[in-house]
């Protein structure tokens, strides 16, 4: 029995009851999950009405969903399904409220419960429109149904104790009039988020809504690939005097997207496409060979991006295989004593997107990251191995090239097995002492409840700052040794002498030896300075994380620091701004501020108290993001793999910058000097090139986020 010595009562009343969207409000991450409150988290209130508009037209209702960004921040949803209900629930809790009204504010209303009015959907928990209702200050509905068109508008209403309730009813639903015709349906959702819930980087809300054409763009691009026929059709009106409109419809779907990831490769297969449906079950996939790929497999159940995988995927890989295996020996192309190819062997240079259709998809998790129901690896597998195994036998000449390329990659393997014992051997060497850890690690004692994390610094230096800087229950210190290699095209060997102590380190082995499931930590924070030196190991470490151990990034482990660049003093106090765009804001601020500001010295020179405010309490880190598997995969081979020309493009597409030389103006000699100019110092050499000035289009949308690849989450965390 212990004493109760609190003079706080704890009793009924301490117990909150919050209703439906009052807690999607107060606790708005457990319904956003890895988006955030950013721009991404502000973009996703879009998806999560396209989604349902989606969902309707999968079931084969409409074939278009319009997104119109209005001048005033909102964004309206306009689709041809067969309209939201509008008629009064007849008993239960809700009876006598309009199921639009129901669907739009209550969290665990929708129509994907009881199988029979979508035979698939991406949506699962009845939670995506009212949430976008509990995180608006204003929504609007209107359904075309029956002939007729209804409206509802809800606010977010404050009430006399201050707090805000969401979705009320302005007034009960009402009929405004006749439809075009009876026979025309479908749903318009006009939404204003509440921007005080939504900020940037460094936590200021949000002005005006941040919505960027790229990202919706890119979104909308991808999903008309895994919904052949559905137009998705983008409206910015913000600029009244110059509306733009674009429009993405692919009619070939997966097959599409495989042949723009491969454009810039060379071929060795035509774009190979597959079609089929089996117990309810549909398949769209597709896959191709190229010269220089590498083993790429992107996967879609109903809709949503699965990049873990999961059973689709499995067993597609397991009817390719087998259709190739066959191929092979039936047609004598292995030597005496050869094996056949692996599963490896042959995806090895391959390009795949398999997208499945299923009812009733189980997911691991609430990210959805991955595909669990078993029956549709057999599904998956019955209908692609005789689509398959017919191909190979009707083209002799593109299917003997495929074996070629899998009978090489099993030739190199096998001749390889050597170097990857030696490169084993290098590690068990280097592992010998301390339980085969590395000699430059400072591990911590995992005492604390606190996720564990490995934080890779850079250099001695500023290893020996982090020591003190850090929380050693929790938090432990690995100094990288230079800048990495580049790792994306390299042999283990060269791989295991590079980066040998982060892989002891992290305990879970690299290549075919890769198991997620024995990372000795949590999760990985890179400490690398602000600088572009920073950023390019940042790259390097995500490049060798993305290519040597497959699944680590997409499962969310991969974290960064965000070292302050600029600091200055303010009413006596010295304070630190994290970028250039930062300090902009500080002098925009502070328009008379006279003491000096000063660019923050490398980690390695920072005090520990300095380095506190990176990786101590208080701390803001970035989390890496898989937006877009595919996007990635492309991006990836672009910015690592051997070709410089695409690289090159792309930096210059983003600094605006050009490799023309322009010839420089003959001069006259003078018999004087020429007159005084005044002086440009010249930029640190570690500076950032000069952006280009903003084009006028995007002057009404002036934050657009990373390449939607990879995104990134900001999190602040406390009592670290």
């Amino acid at each position: 029995m212990s004493t109760v010595t609190a003079t706080t009562a704890y009793d009924a009343s301490s117990i909150q009851a919050l209703s439906g969207l009052a807690h999607v409000r107060h606790r708005p991450l457990m319904y956003l999950g890895s988006a955030g409150m950013g721009v991404a988290g502000l973009h996703h209130l879009i998806w999560e009405i396209v989604d349902n508009s989606v969902d309707e037209a999968m079931g084969g209702h409409g074939d278009r969903i319009v997104v119109v960004l209005h001048p005033d921040g909102s964004v309206e949803v306009r689709d041809s399904g067969r309209g939201i209900p509008v008629d009064p629930f007849k008993e239960g809790p809700h009876a006598g409220r309009s199921a639009l009204e129901v669907v739009l504010t209550e969290t665990n209303a929708g129509g994907k419960f009881d199988g029979g009015s979508y035979k698939v959907s991406g949506g699962l928990h009845g939670v995506g429109a009212s949430v976008v209702t509990g995180l608006s200050t204003r929504l609007d509905a209107e359904v075309w149904r029956g002939g007729r068109r209804h409206a509802l508008s809800l606010r977010l209403v404050k009430g006399r104790n201050g707090a805000h309730t969401p979705g009320v009813p302005v007034e009960p639903l009402r009929d405004v009039g006749p439809a075009k015709s009876k026979a025309t349906t479908g749903t318009i959702i006009r939404f204003w988020p509440d921007l005080s819930l939504f900020s940037d980087e460094h936590g200021v809300p949000f002005a005006k809504p941040q919505w960027s054409t790229r990202l919706i763009g890119e979104r909308f691009r991808h999903k008309s690939f895994v919904h052949p026929g559905l137009a998705f059709e983008l409206r910015d009106e913000r600029d009244r005097a110059n509306p733009q409109v674009t429009e993405w419809c692919s009619q070939g779907g997966v097959a599409d997207l495989v042949a723009e990831l491969t454009s810039e490769s060379d071929a060795v297969s035509p774009v190979l496409s597959f079609v089929g449906e089996v117990d309810d079950t549909t398949i769209h996939a597709a896959m191709a060979w190229t010269v220089d790929g590498r083993d790429t497999s992107i996967g879609y159940a109903n809709g949503v991006s699965t990049p873990e995988g999961g059973m689709h995927i499995a067993g597609y890989r397991t009817a390719i295989t087998e259709a190739v295996q066959r191929f092979i020996t039936d047609r004598g192309l292995l030597k005496d004593k050869e094996q056949v190819p692996t599963t490896r062997d042959i995806f090895g240079a391959a390009m795949t997107v398999v997208s499945i259709m299923i009812p009733g998809p189980q997911f691991a998790g609430n990210s959805k990251s991955k595909l669990m129901n078993t029956e549709a690896s057999a599904r998956t597998r019955a209908i692609v191995l005789p689509i398959m195994s017919r191909w190979l036998e009707e083209n002799p000449a593109d299917a003997k090239r495929v074996a070629d390329l899998a009978t090489s990659a099993m030739r190199s393997r096998t001749k390889s097995n050597a170097e990857q014992q030696a490169a084993r051997a290098l590690l068990s060497k280097g592992s010998k002492s301390r339980n085969g850890l590395p000699p430059k690690l400072r591990d911590c004692t995992g005492k604390s409840s606190r996720p564990k994390e490995l934080l890779l610094v850079e250099g001695d230096s500023a290893g020996g700052t982090a020591l003190d800087a850090r929380d050693p229950s929790f938090q432990a210190i690995l100094p990288l040794r230079g800048k990495p290699l580049n790792t994306y095209k390299e042999t283990v060997d060269r791989v295991v002498k590079s980066l040998a102590d982060l892989i002891l380190s992290m305990g879970c082995g690299i290549g075919d030896d890769f198991d997620l499931d024995k990372f000795r930590y949590d999760r990985i924070v890179c400490v690398a300075d602000a600088d572009n030196d920073g950023l390019h190991i940042r790259s390097l470490i995500e490049a060798f994380l993305y290519t040597w151990c497959p699944g680590f990034i997409e499962s969310g482990r991969l974290f960064y620091a965000l070292p302050p660049l600029w600091s200055t003093m303010l009413r006596g106090e010295r304070i630190y701004l994290a970028d250039d765009a930062a300090l902009a804001a500080f002098r925009a601020e502070h328009p008379d501020h006279r003491a000096h500001v000063s660019r923050m010295k490398g980690l390695g020179e920072m005090d520990h108290q300095e380095l506190r405010l990176v990786i101590g309490s208080g701390r803001t880190i970035g989390r890496v993001v898989v937006d877009d598997p595919a996007g990635l995969a492309k991006l990836t081979e672009r910015l690592f793999g051997p070709r410089s020309e695409g690289r090159k493009a792309w930096f210059l597409e983003r600094t605006g910058e050009t490799l023309n030389i322009a010839p420089s103006a003959p001069t006259r000699p003078s018999a004087r000097p020429p007159a005084p100019v005044d002086e440009v110092p010249e930029p640190p050499a570690d500076a950032a090139p000069t952006p280009a000035p903003t084009p006028a289009s995007e002057i009404e949308s002036p934050v657009e986020p990373a390449p939607p690849a990879v995104a990134t989450q900001l999190t602040f965390e406390e009592g670290n």
